[in-house]
């Protein structure tokens, strides 16, 4: 894998929207003992590479994208590129490309939830917070 990681034009390590993406750009997402590298031009992932970091397994392409994992720990930077960069990014890891591009969507939907309050949260996982009458209970049942 070959890459520019010295001089990045934008890097966002915070959670990925639509508007974080660049037109040309690729996305390292370091999570726990694996590294991978998503590339997207014009909102479509049109690359993809999966390094696992304890047994030294690589995958490319669409076997990539499907090991990729990304959450709450994950460090994520976006590179922004100019197209004819990205064009020779992409000849330099010909193995990396998907055979039919894939919506960058796919980031966005499956790995990181638009929640942006705790309330919001708390109704999508259907969580209840328990009151101080509830919480007064608990402890007076421990006690006794």
């Amino acid at each position: 894998m070959w890459l520019p990681f010295d001089n990045p034009k934008k890097m966002d390590y915070s959670v990925l929207k639509r508007s974080s993406f660049p037109a040309f750009a690729y996305i390292r997402v370091l999570s726990g003992d694996t590294e991978s590298i998503v590339f997207l031009e014009n909102e479509r992932i049109v690359g993809a590479w999966h390094l696992d970091l304890n047994t030294l397994e690589e995958n490319n392409g669409h076997t990539a994208m499907e090991k990729i994992e990304i959450n709450q720990d994950s460090l994520i930077e976006v590179y922004e590129a100019d197209e004819d960069l990205f064009k020779t990014l992409i000849e330099l890891n010909d193995e990396s490309k998907l055979s039919i591009p894939i919506e960058a969507e796919i980031i966005l939907n499956e790995m990181f939830p638009d929640v942006s309050s705790r309330e919001e949260l708390l109704k999508k996982y259907r969580i209840q917070v328990p009151g101080d009458e509830a919480i007064e209970r608990l402890i007076n049942d421990y006690k006794s």
